[in-house]
């Protein structure tokens, strides 16, 4: 009855828990998750220690088990030995019939000899009183030879009925041995099946709070999964949504939005190296065969008066533009063409523009601030 009420009370409890942890409340997908975090590790706690209990009682179960079969096969030697001890008893009892069966003849066989008669005729013919004491000897000697071999098997009879006995006893001490240990093993087996259900019930209520931080994680990730997707956002937006997508990962818990995000970043990679991949102006420039291709770093500047090589520098989306460059790399007076920027001239330097980096010449602080760094696919061409 105890234990029926103890079951019951953590079934109500467990239910209980299961209403709160599926509950949605006025909160940020990042506040739930966390609630939900904490609540899936103690979850996972108890069943780590559930299941530690479970061990412990399935060590327990095997020595109870060895003490079992060890219990079952000392009954069985006492049995098998009952068993011999009984044979042998019978055959006691066989040869105590047989040897009564002979006295019986013995007696019988006097009587009709009248033997007494010719016991007095061999003591009253007897030569001497040396030959009349040898004759009596030898009938006293046969008397006492049958009296001998019945008391010993009447002996032998008691010392096996005693034997029995003792075994017996010992085998009704075993017997209600066995069903105590018996009534242990039922006692601990219960007790294991009835934690292995709490642990059940405890993974049912971990895979619903994880449902509950898979749908927020995914609710968290899904502004910029949107951006990351979309046709018509720009290389800016779409680069913000993987900064952001990578930044969240580490802190997801879920493999499917993991998943989820690792392919928006992918998508929003593909997008960007689309949108920075050359094309042709529309405008009637002439723009030359590429000579060389290089993947640099871009930053961008802004009202800078002259440039390196003496010109003004200037931006124009639809002609030729300026910019900066490491002569050691891209020689002044190149024409190149820079992805997601167009047509320029190398015609200008900078204190930090050395080695695989260029700067692009904008018309503005804000443009600039939008461009920032990025990665930029890079041509020099061929002059027409």
């Amino acid at each position: 009855m105890f234990k029926k009420l103890i079951t019951l009370t953590l079934a109500t409890a467990l239910l209980t828990s299961s209403l709160s942890f599926v509950s949605v409340h006025a909160a940020t997908p990042q506040d739930t998750i966390n609630e939900n975090l904490e609540k899936y590790q103690t979850l996972d706690n108890q069943i780590l220690e559930l299941n530690s209990k479970i061990e412990d009682l399935d060590v327990e179960i095997d020595k109870t088990t060895i003490k079992l079969n060890e219990n079952n096969a000392a009954i069985e030697d006492i049995e098998d030995e009952i068993k011999t001890t009984e044979a042998k008893l019978e055959q006691t009892k066989e040869d105590i019939d047989e040897a009564q069966v002979v006295l019986d003849n013995r007696v019988r066989n006097m009587y009709k000899t009248n033997m007494t008669s010719n016991i007095l005729v061999s003591i009253i013919t007897s030569k001497s009183i040396s030959d009349l004491f040898s004759k009596v000897q030898a009938i006293s000697k046969i008397v006492s030879t049958d009296k001998q071999i019945l008391s010993n098997i009447n002996e032998k009879k008691v010392e096996l009925d005693l034997t029995i006995e003792t075994l017996n006893t010992k085998n009704s001490e075993l017997v209600l041995l066995k069903n105590t240990i018996e009534e242990d093993l039922k006692t601990i087996e219960d007790k294991k099946a009835e934690q292995e259900q709490y642990v059940e019930q405890l993974n049912s209520e971990k895979e619903a709070v994880f449902s509950v931080i898979e749908e927020n994680e995914k609710l968290l990730i899904s502004k910029p999964l949107s951006i990351a997707n979309s046709s018509s956002a720009s290389v800016s937006e779409l680069q913000s949504a993987i900064d952001t997508l990578n930044s969240y990962i580490p802190l997801l818990n879920s493999s499917t939005t993991i998943n989820m995000a690792k392919e928006g970043i992918s998508n929003a990679k593909a997008k960007i190296s689309e949108l920075n991949a050359p094309s042709i102006p529309t405008t009637g420039t002439t723009v030359g065969e590429a000579i060389k291709t290089l993947s640099m770093e871009s930053t961008a500047y802004y009202g800078h008066g002259i440039t390196a090589s003496g010109l003004k520098p200037v931006r124009n989306p639809d002609g030729i533009s300026t910019i900066a460059v490491d002569p050691n790399v891209i020689p002044l007076g190149s024409k190149v063409y820079v992805s997601g920027y167009g047509l320029a001239i190398a015609a200008d330097t900078g204190g930090a523009i050395k080695g695989n980096i260029i700067d692009v010449y904008l018309n503005s602080y804000e443009e600039c601030m939008s461009w920032g760094r990025r990665q930029v696919t890079v041509q020099i061409l061929e002059y027409p």
